[in-house]
């Protein structure tokens, strides 16, 4: 096992009814938020005039910010930031899903250290423009995916060019999360699904990006897959289950905190291929993770063999003693479990043509390869050719 550094800076306040301590916490961030949410009507209403009901009894003034998009954009986060800096506000509250948190660490950030929020976007082979730093941010998750609000990430998708880019830097670790499950009972039964396969993702990038050992990073990284494999099947026939949506809070915060991951905290090729299709076709991340991770799993099962044997038996009942039969029926049992969830989808069910396959592909090498080659598994790096025959076997 290698040397590593793992930082959890953000205070986590945790629990059903906690969205009531808003006011009381937010005292100790400032004066004035910007409010950052999704537009009205999306079942968030009720959770936004609670949340002004908090503020106001702190007596914290506010402004609102209702127009994030899914997969969010460039010039809204633009105009966001300038609304915050012309309105004089000091710190951000975002209400919503990853795309909403995501738009609030830059928005934060951004207004704090000027420019555009592309400008700190990271791309192979240019050096992007560094944070200065970022004004407080209170994250308010109002679904469990990829640990948006603990976690020192953001993605951005661009006005103009439709490509979809990331930023990683410590100044984007929101200061406070307020994770309250009550919330997460007003997400859509196939929001929930997608939610799923996100956090899944995100704890397949810990435990399939390396072949380094530590039984100790796999078994935190096991157990959560195993709950949530189990909470997944509960929540699709109790979606209103407030217990089962805090355990997979549970799930998304500690899978996107890299508390399992240790020295294994790098981006896995999954995600590069992901972001193309959620950019160009706004689908949710978790959605574009369904359509992809089947084939991913089935293609790269020969890459690092005893990995992908070792997720199969512990997680998905594969007794096969030979590591390289074993490897390969873990796509196979993934795809049974998407699919007794009722969350299995190819390219096809959301709409993405063969034509689009090379474009996409070249969006990924664009924004993530080095050298022409996206991050390595073991000793086989992906090349743009892989990326096309993976989109291929996802029809």
């Amino acid at each position: 096992m290698n040397p590593f550094e793992w930082h959890f800076p953000t205070k986590l306040v945790y629990g059903p009814g906690r969205l009531d301590e808003l006011g009381i916490n937010a005292k100790n961030y400032g004066q004035k938020a910007m409010i950052v949410s999704y537009a009205r009507g999306n079942g968030l209403d009720n959770t936004l005039e609670s949340m002004q009901s908090s503020l106001q009894a702190a007596a914290i003034d506010y402004v609102v910010f209702a127009a994030i998009e899914p997969n969010p954009r460039s010039n809204t986060i633009d105009k966001a930031t300038a609304l915050f800096i012309s309105q004089e506000c000091d710190f951000v509250i975002a209400l919503g899903g990853g795309s909403v948190i995501d738009a609030g660490k830059y928005i934060a950030a951004t207004a704090f250290s000027g420019g555009s929020c592309w400008d700190y976007i990271m791309q192979a082979g240019k050096a992007p423009k560094r944070f200065l730093g970022a004004y407080p941010l209170i994250a308010i998750p109002s679904i469990a995916t990829v640990g948006s609000e603990v976690n020192s990430t953001a993605v951005v998708v661009n006005s103009r060019t439709h490509e979809k880019g990331i930023t990683q830097t410590d100044v984007f670790y929101p200061t406070m999360a307020l994770v309250d499950p009550q919330i997460h009972t007003s997400v859509p039964l196939r929001l929930t699904q997608d939610s799923c396969i996100s956090i899944f993702s995100s704890l397949l990038a810990s435990y399939l990006v390396s072949t380094d050992e530590s039984e100790f990073a796999d078994r935190l990284t096991e157990s959560m897959i195993l709950c949530l494999k189990d909470s997944t099947e509960q929540i699709i026939y109790d979606i209103d289950n407030d217990a089962v949506r805090g355990q997979l809070a549970l799930c998304a915060i500690f899978a996107g905190s890299g508390a399992q991951a240790q020295d294994k905290l790098t981006r896995m090729p999954l995600q590069c291929l992901e972001m193309p299709l959620s950019a160009r076709y706004d689908l949710p991340c978790g959605r574009g993770m369904v359509v992809l991770i089947v084939a991913y799993l089935a293609f790269f099962a020969d890459a690092m063999p005893a990995r992908w044997a070792k997720l199969a038996r512990r997680c998905f009942a594969v007794t096969e003693p030979d590591d390289l039969k074993a490897a390969a029926m873990l796509s196979h049992e993934v795809a049974k479990w998407f699919k007794s969830t009722h969350s299995y989808l190819t390219l096809g069910d959301v709409g993405i043509p063969d034509e689009k396959f090379d474009l996409m592909a070249e969006d990924a090498m664009r924004l993530f390869a080095n050298a022409g080659e996206l991050a390595a598994l073991g000793k086989r790096c992906v090349t743009k050719q892989d990326v096309i025959d993976i989109y291929n076997l996802c029809k």
